[in-house]
């Protein structure tokens, strides 16, 4: 079982940095800021538990970059459809990465149900541990809008 960090430093190191990055709300958004905190090319999706595949869905549908989700367990069991959504499209520049530690850790700790051992529409699942709380995200979303438009319409944001 790997540690939370680990297992999103390994996901982006399958991608390259022209690569758009969309992180699931809560923990998992605060700790890819905490290890990647000047990278303009994440998407943090704060507020919506459970929509980033559908949201990197969309965005991968409109554009040619290759379009990378983060997303946990409990939120992916919320929105469970997207995952045929996402295989019936066959898009070939979206990828879904889980992040599996059987709970709703952002919001208490609470269990969720298991997953099984695959899904379509995910490329890999990821066994982690339950982590400790990083800082939260201090771009706003308008500024990481912003960014991601921009990079988006070919502007270098770095």
């Amino acid at each position: 079982m790997l540690n939370k960090k680990k297992a999103i430093k390994e996901i982006f190191k399958k991608h390259d940095k022209n690569s758009i990055f969309i992180t699931n709300t809560g923990f998992l958004s605060r700790d890819v800021f905490e290890i990647f905190p000047e990278n303009r090319n994440i998407f943090y999706m704060q507020g919506s538990m459970g929509l980033s595949p559908a949201i990197g869905l969309g965005l991968a549908m409109n554009t040619l970059m290759d379009v990378v989700v983060l997303v946990g367990d409990a939120s992916l069991l919320m929105h469970l459809g997207i995952t045929h959504t996402i295989r019936d499209s066959g898009l070939k520049n979206l990828y879904v990465y889980v992040l599996d530690n059987g709970c709703h850790e952002s919001v208490g700790a609470y269990p969720c149900s298991g997953l099984e051992k695959s899904y379509p529409g995910v490329n890999e699942i990821y066994k982690i541990a339950k982590s400790k709380k990083s800082e939260r995200v201090t771009i706003s979303p308008k500024e990481n809008v912003s960014f991601l438009r921009e990079i988006l319409n070919g502007k270098n944001t770095s």
